[in-house]
């Protein structure tokens, strides 16, 4: 892969994204012949060719993977709270990734993220089985703002590439394993070393999760019988919010002479628990209470749940070639991901024998990427080609019982419907995306250089979806189908403004793939999300690289944003006319002194809809709402963070202290900014120790994760005015602590 560097004198704010966003699990010494206590550099790959992070004009975290699992970051929930301007929720399983407030709104099939998720360079598709483990990571590293040029479809709020731990000649093994509260083990793995024949060397690593919930459900062991006929029979589970878990990753690397390599990596990830809590609100009037007289559990760590499931299965292959052409670089990266999910789960949360639901997801993912990418040089080019098969089935059952009143007027609302309501809905849907790309940076001196990126694109969307409502009278099939050209890109420069000091600035434009609403029978298909982006960025660094400084301020305009809609059993998509998000990213480092590091990022941001009417099913139907001007959805107007790491050499060890403290503003879960689906501002703190010998083989560490023992909501889904239009929620984990070892062989 060919490297594009600035001069090494352009030491930039490296530190910024290693201490907040944990590069480093030490502080870091500078290399020989440096002075100690400097900041390293970091290599990256984000720009399809290695660059360094401080050299790189894009606000661009780097996150180590060896930082993250001693800091106890599990899953992507954890990695996001250490880059600004980052959040993480998610619906029913998928999980939705909001960069610079922009996201996957969307838990169905048909809708695309909006923020572009990668492992190893390969495009994820399904997002409801994209939170995967994160194990044997070798770095996570997230692009901020449109990717339109590089990433295109789908990553109008950023993109984020999970980067496994390569294999290598030399021999090398690792064994770990943690013990803590709610019943948590775990142990992570790997072996890696020369296979002896044929310039081959090989990687085996593996993880093994268990962890018993943080939320008692108060009908455990209970058994119950369908909601309508021909439905599931239950029994409560113990707990929910746990995990079971199991991750397998082989991996080869191959030198094929004359510099080329070829990696394959094949995966596969099991996940077989109750599942998430997906609780209920408390309601002044609820369907329960009206037929049943029974209410949800206020306490929000208990639950009434009669019966829950989460299975997730995954299996991937991929194969990334390299070779030299010139003083060009082929680089070539094909994958093939198949993925399973079923989740049933009590839709109503009581004692009632009142509602169930079941999403069943099953997708394969074919893509290939291939570019090609110059040497150094004053202009430097990267050209590609990519093709995408998206294939999804989903099938979704909700069973319910609903007051006669609700759906004859003047009948009572104490008597349910005869024979209750089963909602059938889902299908099949069909993605094809093809594009060619280009990215340019000419440097006009050794001060200034011009950039430029241009993608052209088309997708293709067809479905066979289906509805099926006995007690309405419905029953329907449709084939929807749509396609969409786009021309996303950027143009932008880079300047040397002074030693030590870069700024850049680009405008960019992004592209969101047009929707289907599976099984929602609209017949036609949610329009593309676009954006126009402008953004500049300053970069430097100080007191002889002990200090880092990094400023961005952005300006985006989205036409036709796609936004979360209740719909008659499920959410569907819809467009918001228009809406706009200016912000502003601060990040600080500083080492005053070898053994400490201390860092703080802010992000600000005004993230509102300029142009949006829509109707408050929950709270006024039938009421046109002029939402202009309010806060998006799932989007907070502050966050910050502060990080503390002290290393310090004890009895012959080197000791490291550590906390995190990560907070944000308030937010809203709808478009509405109502105070029903309201979370208030709330941080977390999470706290950290390490003990390892000098050159040694093992280490020992400690965990005290959200240590206030916060307690805030992370996802809200409201039903539909016929399924009562209650509020389903699912909670930040409570103050637990752990503790683990690792050793080296």
């Amino acid at each position: 892969m060919p490297v594009r560097r600035l001069p090494q004198r352009h030491a930039v704010a490296t530190a910024v994204l290693a201490a907040v966003s944990g590069v480093y699990s030490a502080p870091a010494l500078a290399q020989a012949g440096g002075s100690a206590g400097v900041l390293e550099r970091v290599e990256i790959t984000a720009e399809k060719r290695l660059t360094l992070l401080d050299t790189t004009p894009s606000a661009i975290s780097a996150l180590s993977g060896s930082r993250l699992m001693e800091s106890g970051a599990t899953g992507l929930a954890e990695v996001v709270t250490l880059v600004p301007n980052m959040s993480f929720t998610t619906g029913y399983g998928a999980s939705q990734l909001f960069i610079r407030g922009i996201g996957n709104v969307f838990f169905t099939a048909g809708g695309d993220p909006g923020v572009a998720l990668y492992t190893d360079g390969a495009y994820i598709s399904d997002q409801t089985s994209s939170n995967a483990s994160l194990f044997d990571v070798q770095r996570v590293e997230v692009l901020r703002g449109p990717q339109g040029a590089l990433y295109g479809r789908n990553a109008t709020g950023g993109a984020m590439n999970l980067i496994s731990a390569r294999p290598t000649q030399d021999f090398k093994a690792q064994f770990g394993a943690a013990l803590g509260q709610y019943g948590r083990r775990e142990s992570e793995g790997f072996v890696s070393g020369g296979l002896g024949f044929a310039s081959t060397s090989a990687r085996l690593s593996y993880q093994v999760k268990e962890l018993g919930g943080y939320t008692v459900n108060q009908l455990a062991g209970v058994r119950s019988g369908p909601v309508l006929a021909g439905g599931i029979n239950t029994v409560g589970p113990d707990r929910l919010d746990d995990l079971s878990s199991r991750a397998l990753r082989l991996q080869t690397l191959t030198d094929l002479g004359a510099g080329g390599t070829l990696r394959l990596i094949a995966s596969n990830y099991r996940q077989d628990e109750a599942g998430p809590g997906n609780k209920q609100l408390v309601d002044p009037v609820t369907i329960p209470i009206l037929l049943y007289n029974a209410r949800p559990v206020v306490d929000p760590r208990a639950t009434k749940s009669q019966g829950a499931s989460n299975g997730v299965d995954v299996k991937s292959l991929q194969a990334v070639y390299e070779r030299p052409l010139g003083q060009a670089t082929l680089s070539v990266v094909a994958s093939h991901r198949k993925s399973d999910a079923d989740m049933f789960w009590d839709g109503d949360a009581t004692e009632a024998l009142m509602a169930t639901t079941r999403f069943k997801t099953s997708s394969r993912d074919r893509s290939i990427n291939i570019h090609l990418a110059s040497g150094e040089g004053a202009l430097q080019w990267l050209v590609g080609a990519t093709s995408l098969q998206f294939d999804q089935r989903q099938d979704i059952q909700v069973d319910t019982q609903i007051p006669v009143g609700f759906l004859v007027p003047g009948q009572p609302l104490n008597v349910p419907f005869p024979g209750g309501v089963r909602f059938l809905l889902g299908g099949d849907v069909n993605t094809r995306s093809t594009a060619v790309y280009a990215d340019l940076r000419y440097a006009l001196n050794k001060q200034f250089a011009l950039l430029a990126g241009l993608r052209s694109s088309r997708d293709t969307k067809e479905a066979q979806e289906y509805q099926t409502v006995d007690a309405f009278g419905l029953k329907g099939t449709g084939t929807p189908s749509a396609s969409w050209s786009s021309t996303p890109g950027s143009l932008g420069f880079e300047a040397t403004l002074a030693r030590d000091t870069l700024a850049y600035g680009k405008l960019s434009r992004g592209f969101k793939s047009g929707a289907i609403n599976l099984g929602a029978l609209q017949g036609t298909a949610v329009r593309p999300e676009t954006v126009n982006s402008t953004e500049i960025g300053f970069k430097t660094s100080f007191l002889e690289r002990r200090g880092a400084f990094s400023a961005a301020v952005f300006s985006s305009n989205y036409r036709d944003m796609q936004v979360s809609q209740v719909g008659l059993a499920s959410a569907i998509l819809a467009n918001a006319s228009a809406a706009k998000i200016n912000g502003l990213e601060l990040e600080l480092s500083l080492r005053p002194v070898a053994a400490l590091t201390l860092s703080a990022n802010l992000g600000l941001m005004d993230p509102k809809y300029t142009s949006f009417l829509n109707v408050d099913l929950r709270n006024g139907p039938g009421v046109t709402v002029d939402v202009s001007g309010r806060q998006l959805a799932q989007v907070s107007k502050q966050q910050a963070s502060l990080s503390a790491e002290w290393t310090q050499n004890l009895w012959g060890m080197r000791a490291t202290l550590r906390g995190d403290y990560a907070w944000r503003s308030k937010y809203y879960f709808t478009e509405f900014n109502t105070p029903d689906a309201e979370q208030a501002a709330y941080g977390t703190l999470n706290l950290g120790a390490v003990l390892r010998p000098h050159n040694g083989a093992w280490k020992l560490y400690a965990q005290l994760l959200n240590a206030g023992n916060s307690t805030a909501i992370t996802s809200m889904n409201i039903a539909s005015p016929v399924l009562g239009a209650s509020r389903q929620v699912n909670y930040t984990p409570p103050r637990r602590m752990a503790v683990g070892a690792t050793i080296d062989f």
